[in-house]
């Protein structure tokens, strides 16, 4: 009895040690970890820790260790290697994530992103107790702010801290181990303590590496999350780890959405999620490989039962691909990231709330527009969505289902015979031009608020083109009339077709001043 305790605590680690994607008994964790661990020892190029030789193809990494070495020594060796704190700034610096020295905006939001999630403990990173200040430049050197973050002394994953493995006494590692809330955040074992085995446990220490973090600024009341971790489903590792690199560089040619701390400030979770997708996917513009199959975004923030540590409030499970994914890609181009000013440092905020709204829609088998009406039923949110008019025109050309193209197009063929008619108007009455289009927005506006039913907004629409075209019938209707009229008199669509009717109403980008001049040919 007394061997086989022995036994359990003290295990020998295989040599080589070989990690398999196929694995059937991996989680999507692992997998994310694995991808990490693959991207860790792409970084290393030729240059690893001595003694050790590792090898990544696209589905294990096998690390094998010479002979003369402990199974302590290898494992320090490696996580040597693996983790590292920059000694200027007392920032964490992870070399699987490919970012340069230079790169300051975007090592701090992963910083401050980790320090909230894996983190999130002083015990797991001890530092300094007053917040360093960092002032940030843009790419083209425009001052953005000076952003406060925590220093840290050391982190959890250069010690293996908590897990008996580097103290552990002649080199022996136990069988099993525990898997700490620095390893996988927001992890819970309840009554006892998350175990698996110690090679597992080696390989879950890169699942930071292999995620991104992200800071959520929602500009919704009820969401109290304030960080999130997307875990990748990794299905390639060689292209996984060339993702990764791609993000962080400099260069490309390619639209990247995480890659700078503005990037790393979004509004919600299924945002960050869906962004961080695209620049993995943005490969596919150089190379055919596909590195991921979705991922998890695992929101982070306080929740009534514990008001001591963040922890999951919100786990949503995200495709790789959506039919209306050009919609958000779009609703992107509104902008990313702004920096506000207060009396209490730099802040940063999201400066359009329409990818935030997007992302959560598609993400929950919802309507890209569902809920547009929320942000433009009150009047000053109306105005402010007028000055992302030409991000707006860029969403609706991004459209796929025909219906919408179909309620979108008609609904401004409408309003551009409205602009030429209030032309006109102005011309001959020497009125002011502008003023006349404000008022017949809002009014429209509210008219399209106040319905209640499918029937009545099916009715005031068509009476709507009709005023519009004075009596004759528009192109759109003509070429489309029959589908249009039954989308909008199904009243299962009342909803979709409400916030459509918005949405064309605020994305109209016609040259209104070309209206007044010469009205409608």
């Amino acid at each position: 009895m007394a061997k086989k305790l022995k036994a359990l605590r003290e295990y020998k680690l295989p040599n080589p040690l070989v990690y398999r994607l196929s694995n059937p008994n991996y989680t999507i964790y692992h997998r994310a970890a694995l991808g990490g661990l693959a991207a860790t020892i792409q970084s290393w190029d030729d240059e690893g820790p001595d003694d050790i030789k590792a090898e990544v193809d696209r589905d294990q990494v096998r690390l094998s260790w010479d002979e003369s070495l402990s199974d302590q020594e290898f494992l320090h060796r490696l996580i040597s290697a693996s983790f590292k704190l920059d000694v200027e700034s007392k920032l964490i610096e992870l070399p699987g994530q490919r970012i340069k020295t230079g790169i300051k905006d975007l090592r701090l939001a992963i910083h401050n992103g980790i320090a909230a999630t894996f983190l999130q403990h002083n015990k797991m990173r001890p530092g300094e107790k007053k917040p360093r200040m960092l002032p940030l430049s843009d790419a083209d050197g425009k001052e953005l702010g000076v952003f406060s973050y925590k220093a840290v002394n050391e982190y959890a994953h250069r010690k293996a801290q908590g897990l008996g493995l580097l103290d552990a006494k002649g080199g022996a590692f136990p069988a099993t181990t525990s898997i700490p809330q620095w390893m996988v955040p927001g992890a819970t074992g309840g009554a006892a303590a998350l175990q698996t085995s110690t090679d597992e446990v080696i390989l879950l220490m890169y699942l930071m590496v292999g995620c991104a973090a992200f800071l959520l600024r929602s500009r919704s009341s009820q969401e109290k999350a304030q960080a999130c971790v997307i875990v990748p489903d990794v299905i390639d590792l060689l292209a996984f780890a060339t993702a990764i690199k791609r993000i962080a560089a400099s260069g490309q040619k390619f639209e990247r959405f995480s890659n700078s701390y503005l990037g790393r400030v979004v509004g919600g979770a299924e945002e960050a999620a869906l962004s961080f997708l695209l620049d993995l996917h943005a490969e596919k513009e150089v190379t055919s490989e596909h590195s991921v199959r979705g991922c998890v975004a695992v929101a982070m923030g306080k929740v009534a039962w514990d008001k001591n540590q963040t922890n999951r409030s919100l786990v949503v499970k995200v495709r790789d691909d959506y039919d209306e994914i050009a919609v958000f890609r779009a609703a992107k181009s509104l902008g990313r990231s702004v920096v506000v000013k207060t009396d209490l440092g730099d802040f940063v905020v999201p400066s359009n709330p329409l990818p935030e709204l997007v992302a959560a829609n598609l993400t929950r088998a919802k309507h890209w527009c569902a809920n547009f009406r929320s942000l433009v039923s009150e009047k000053k949110g109306f105005e402010r969505m007028l000055f992302s008019r030409g991000g707006l025109n860029a969403m609706k050309e991004s459209v796929k289902d025909t219906d919408d193209q179909a309620v979108i197009r008609a609904f401004q063929e409408a309003w551009k015979y409205k602009m030429g008619a209030l032309g006109e108007r102005a011309r001959n009455e020497g009125l002011d031009f502008r003023r006349l289009v404000e008022v017949e927005r809002e009014r429209t506006r509210n008219d399209i608020l106040r319905t209640k039913t499918s029937e009545m907004l099916a009715s005031w629409f068509m009476r709507f083109c009709a005023d519009a075209t004075r009596g004759s019938s528009l192109a759109t209707l003509r070429e489309k009339g029959e589908s249009i009229r039954k989308f909008i008199f199904n009243s299962r669509n009342f909803e979709r077709f409400q916030n459509l009717c918005l949405f064309a109403l605020v994305s109209y980008a016609s040259d209104e001043a070309k209206s007044a001049m010469g009205g409608v040919n």
